[in-house]
């Protein structure tokens, strides 16, 4: 065999192995795609801790949750403190102290606001189409029988915050571990998960004006 063929049988080796490492990566996250439920809304409750790097010990806080895939988020905050934070493709409005003062950003001319509906309607659905455009998706199945995606970023200024995301769940995502490169990190329980009724009320409507 000349040097030349085996530069050729070499490269199609790579081309091939290359193929089955791309297809063994994507066919997981199809198979998870297939299990998550596709529902217009979803409501919950949730238990979030936050571990700070030196401090002993955690912050934690709980509350409940409004998810629209077309209009956005809703994350409440009932404890310790109450405050709220509505995220839509048009505005972040955040509520908090005793007298319920707002401060609202419009996404227009804000790049982070911008971005922020798409990237927690990806995280809290497991979008996984979205989320493979700013992170690299490694897809595995936990001893329970359910999945876990972890989340390795991408893009620079995602890449400068985390270390790494991981969701786990099963019809829905039920934990994200976030990892920051501060050595923080930040755990968040999902809890009473809800898709019906498939349509907002006007009251849960009027939290997205």
């Amino acid at each position: 065999m000349s040097r030349a063929q085996r530069l050729i049988r070499a490269a199609m080796q790579t081309a091939l192995l290359s193929i089955s490492l791309v297809a063994s990566a994507v066919a997981p996250t199809t198979d998870i795609r297939g299990r998550l439920a596709d529902t217009p809304v979803l409501r919950g409750s949730f238990e979030q801790e936050k571990q700070l790097k030196g401090f002993r010990h955690s912050l934690q806080s709980s509350g409940d949750f409004l998810l629209a895939r077309d209009r956005g988020v809703v994350w409440n905050t009932r404890k310790p403190f109450a405050s709220s934070i509505v995220i839509t493709k048009q505005h972040l409005l955040t509520t908090t102290g005793a007298d319920g003062a707002q401060k609202r950003v419009a996404a227009a001319g804000s790049p982070g606001v911008g971005t922020a509906p798409t990237l927690m309607l990806a995280l809290l659905t497991g979008d996984t189409v979205t989320l493979a455009e700013q992170f690299e998706i490694k897809p595995s199945e936990l001893a329970d029988g359910r999945w876990q995606l972890e989340l390795l970023p991408r893009t620079g200024a995602l890449k400068k915050a985390f270390r790494r995301i991981a969701l786990q769940g099963d019809r829905n995502v039920e934990t994200i571990r976030i990892e920051e490169r501060s050595g923080d990190h930040t755990e968040i329980r999902f809890l009473d998960l809800r898709d019906t009724p498939a349509e907002l009320d006007i009251a849960e409507a009027q939290q997205f004006e």
